[in-house]
């Protein structure tokens, strides 16, 4: 269920103009929680020496139990009784309702509070509260995040094992070339870099995280420590040059836990992915926005709730419907299939091997730059086993 943004209109402003992608510069953050749930209560920063985070840890429970009443309490009782028991048609009506409460209903809320829904190890869709963390380093100010869900349920996104920091920078040059609400611009900074599995491919001077956005794609440039990788900006077909295409192509996977082991068989090719890309890149799409406008009768998310079973009413989710995590890597990214679909198994080594054997790659790039290079169908469609993936 693709919906990304809320339901503001381009030029609309918030009571409170505020650069919710930082912190304030001066005295301790303070604002007051938007929620009937808990009225009369200010959601403050927490500092520990030259770290700030926000909302405070302490506050995280009280916060998470009045955003929950109001998710919950609205949903249809048959939806918001699912749990790991569940079969996976519901799980993903509830992943959808999680992500439309989020990422659409709340994107822009006064208070600073972000949100993101996130599966738990049983694929269960939460409601988690984003807690940004920023570093105050000699070099500038520097964040990653956390995500509150619960007290058993309190995950930091890692990546290839690794933890992601981002710079001052990289957070304001995605709000400023990245078209988006006011307001809503941390939103759509975490749905579009945690919301899938990525690529990186080289630039002039390093190496860049590349993803798709709309028609046109986006480029992190990073450094990369043993420990963590460290994103320095970000840029748009605009700014973004001398971007080559890699054979093997380097794929990263988020997950939850340590340790972590690339994985042999993925249900993506990697390859096929920096292609698509790499075409993107040479068409040089601007950037576009999509603009969430629910009708009058749905404004409000009470309304909208009771419309979370229709996709089930109407058979297009069925019994049948199977959910599993990207890859089988437990993390943010899930993949769904239907009953007649199959997920993809794709062991990337040997169809690079098999591949390798009847083209000469080095003269189809320099022939075609990129442009024209497709994975055969017929290597597209060998498969494995769930259980071999999960081998």
């Amino acid at each position: 269920m693709p919906i990304k943004r809320n339901n503001m209109a381009p030029n609309a402003t918030l009571p409170v103009r505020e650069n919710y992608v930082s912190h304030s510069r001066g005295g301790t953050k303070h604002v007051p929680f938007q929620s009937i749930y808990r009225p009369d209560f200010q959601v403050v920063e927490q500092r520990e020496g030259r770290t700030t985070m926000f909302p405070h840890t302490e506050q995280l429970p009280v916060l998470l139990r009045a955003l929950n009443l109001e998710f919950y309490g609205a949903l249809p009782s048959r939806l918001a009784r699912t749990d790991h028991r569940a079969e996976d048609y519901r799980k993903v009506s509830l992943q959808n309702a999680a992500l439309l409460y989020c990422s659409a209903f709340n994107a822009a809320r006064p208070d600073g509070v972000r949100l993101i829904q996130l599966p738990d190890h049983q694929r269960v869709s939460k409601l988690s509260i984003v807690q940004q963390v920023t570093e105050h380093r000699r070099l500038g100010r520097s964040h990653y995040f956390r995500f509150y869900a619960g007290p058993d349920f309190f995950p930091e996104i890692l990546l290839n094992g690794k933890r992601v920091m981002f710079s001052e920078h990289t957070l304001q040059r995605f709000s400023s070339r990245v078209p988006n609400p006011v307001g809503t611009d941390l939103s759509e900074f975490l749905l579009t870099f945690f919301g899938s599995a990525h690529t990186s491919l080289p630039v002039p001077h390093g190496r860049a995280f590349i993803m798709a956005h709309n028609e046109s794609l986006l480029a992190f440039t990073y450094k990369e420590t043993e420990t963590e990788y460290f994103v320095t900006t970000c840029l748009t077909v605009n700014e973004l040059h001398g971007l080559k295409p890699e054979l093997p192509t380097r794929a990263h996977n988020f997950h939850y836990e340590l340790p972590f082991t690339s994985p042999r068989v993925r249900h993506w090719l990697p390859f096929h992915e920096m292609c698509g890309l790499f075409q993107r890149f040479r068409r040089k799409t601007r950037l576009t926005e999509n603009f969430f406008t629910p009708h009058k009768k749905v404004a409000r998310w009470f309304d909208m709730a009771g419309w979370m079973l229709e996709e089930e009413k109407r058979g297009i989710l069925s019994p049948g419907t199977r959910l599993e995590f990207l890859d089988g890597i437990p993390g943010p990214n899930t993949i769904q299939a239907s009953p007649k679909e199959v997920f993809g198994a794709f062991d990337e080594t040997e169809i690079l091997r098999q591949m390798r054997e009847s083209h000469d790659w080095e003269r189809m790039f320099k022939e075609q730059h990129g442009i024209e290079v497709k994975v055969p169908d017929e290597l597209m469609e060998k498969h494995w086993p769930l259980e071999q993936m999960a081998a």
